[in-house]
């Protein structure tokens, strides 16, 4: 067996990539930082337990992850059918090729913390396990899920794991190693953005209780109520659950700020698998991305953002953001165009929140906050960028909010001016105000009104752009009748094509909750549609 040789050890289903668009590459260069050392072991053959002892022991901790994305809902479309592809892969296939013989067995399990852990526990029973990344923070407590169609425990228990990491969790991770390097047990680690079970539960930390997990299987109206007890409390309050006789307990948010940022994605990023040639199409396509901020501040009830990121914005500076890319220009394979600059909602760059004991669950509804601005330093932080040496393009990857731009027509002109490709993608996500507003979203008539501008924005360019609404079909609350009046809409605002996908029911939101209680938030019962073949011929309504 091999010796103990790293500090810690990454365990993930696809390749690592050195890059600050994945969680394992700036999980490791944050260790790294700190004095650790890390080492790898990627897609491992889940079958097969040998396959997690290829590095070893680890010193102090395996840090599992799953990756950007929820397994479940990386693996299956929204009629539970298996995705024959996984971008995260070298060669983009989901399953290992042949192994065993005639055998195709996928290479992200389902519900894969839940699995590495197992096989971790098998190889190393007394070795630290630490869960992370956006599949831990939708999972920590019970939850539904969708390609089981039942309602699980938390994946604390599921994984046996000792501590599970919350949100951003480069900080967490680097204070679990220091501390059980300084001969912490695991099972008494207890710092903030972490949870981890309690035999009792602990009174000091006066925890918001959520119901119990018997009742959220036994009750959907339960597990509702449980996702809006978790929205209202927001990242300041510790929460608590009960499972038979233990209790999941999640600790405050740890607290990020600007400096943070600049520091982690300051460290020096390869943007390569390592020791490879080849590009996965998740790596390729993110290859020349920036981030320029974490966290949303919009309460979407679909959305996994708030949950995994925060609902506050951290916006790194400007000099932190211009490094980075003028790094970039020594990459191989760099052309001169940065295919993004941007966060979840991009112009919200620099619309951090200075008060740090606001509660409000969405900085934008039912009015937006006093306090929110967002806009112009976005487009004077895309304007200095354009303008670095070597710099060619800068393209404009991630989302933009259609009622923001309505504040700022000059952002919105800047971008369709210089940032846009063919098209410029907006979300409305639907027509009907009645969804609209279980979904979180701004009513349809903020939609037209940005449509008109954009019209009027886009004659006096040089080369048009065309506008594609982006839509969810079959979201909680929508009827049969609603589809054609949406197709009808988009129509009389000349929209001819547009992007729609079936909703598809993430862990840990509050439209999952929805979808499985049939309630809305106030307690009214809701359409829910849930036959595949209903929705997909919504669908095709849609784009007909």
């Amino acid at each position: 067996m091999v010796s103990a040789t790293y500090d810690v050890i990454i365990v993930q289903p696809y390749p690592f990539a050195d890059h600050p668009s994945f969680p394992e590459g700036i999980l490791k260069r944050a260790l790294e930082a700190a004095g650790f050392s890390v080492g790898v072991i990627e897609t491992p053959f889940w079958q097969d337990t040998d396959s997690f002892k290829a590095l070893g022991r680890p010193a102090l901790f395996f840090a599992v992850v799953a990756g950007p994305l929820d397994s479940v809902v990386l693996n299956y479309t929204a009629g539970r059918r298996r995705r024959r592809e996984d971008l995260y892969q070298l060669d983009g296939q989901a399953f290992f090729p042949g192994r065993p013989p005639d055998i195709k067995f996928k290479i992200r399990p389902d519900r894969t913390l839940a699995v590495f852990c197992s096989r971790l526990r098998q190889a190393y029973r007394d070795v630290p396990l630490v869960i992370g990344g956006v599949e831990a923070s939708l999972r920590c407590f019970a939850h539904y899920d969708f390609q089981e169609d039942k309602v699980r425990r938390s994946v604390l228990l599921d994984s046996r794991a000792d501590i599970l990491v919350s949100g951003n969790g480069e900080k967490q991770a680097v204070a679990i190693a220091r501390l059980l390097q300084q001969g912490v047990p695991a099972r008494e680690l207890d710092i903030p953005g972490t949870a981890r079970v309690w035999a009792q539960l602990p009174v000091e930390k006066n925890c918001l209780e959520l119901p119990p997990c018997e009742e959220v299987q036994a009750d959907p109206a339960r597990l509702l109520r449980s996702q809006m007890l978790i929205q209202e409390a927001g990242p300041d309050r510790a929460l608590a659950q009960k499972h038979a006789n233990r209790w999941v307990v999640q600790n405050p948010a740890e607290r990020y700020d600007g400096a943070d940022l600049d520091s982690i994605y300051g460290l020096a990023y390869s943007r390569r698998h390592p020791e490879r040639t080849e590009f996965s199409p998740a790596l390729r396509m993110n290859l020349f991305s920036v981030t320029s901020h974490r966290g949303c501040a919009g309460g979407c009830a679909f959305c996994s953002i708030t949950q995994s990121e925060g609902r506050r914005v951290i916006s790194r500076s400007a000099d932190s953001i211009f490094r980075e890319i003028r790094a970039l220009t020594a990459h191989g394979e760099w052309r001169g165009v940065v295919s993004d600059i941007g966060g979840p909602t991009a112009e919200m760059y620099g619309s951090d929140c200075l008060n740090a004991s606001c509660a409000r669950a969405d900085c934008l509804r039912p009015q937006a906050c006093s306090q929110f601005g967002s806009g112009e330093p976005y487009r004077q932080l895309l304007r200095a960028a354009r303008a670095l040496p070597g710099v060619k393009k800068v393209m404009l990857g991630s989302g933009v909010r259609h009622d923001l731009m309505l504040r700022h027509p000059e952002l919105l002109e800047e971008i369709l001016g210089e940032h846009a490709g063919r098209f410029l993608r907006v979300a409305p996500e639907h027509t009907e105000d009645e969804v609209l507003d279980l979904m979180g979203k701004p009513r349809f008539a903020v939609f037209v009104e940005f449509v008109r501008l954009f019209q009027r924005l886009n004659r006096s360019l040089r080369r048009p752009v065309e506008l594609e609404p982006y839509l969810i079909v079959g979201h909680p609350g929508e009827t049969q009748a609603m589809v054609p009046a949406m197709r009808e809409k988009l129509r009389a605002l000349g929209l001819r094509t547009c992007a729609a996908q079936i909703f598809t029911p993430s862990p840990g939101t509050l439209a999952t909750a929805m979808y499985h209680s049939g309630l809305s938030p106030a307690g009214k019962v809701l359409a829910v549609e849930k036959d595949i073949r209903v929705l997909q011929q919504r669908k095709r309504d849609l784009a007909g």
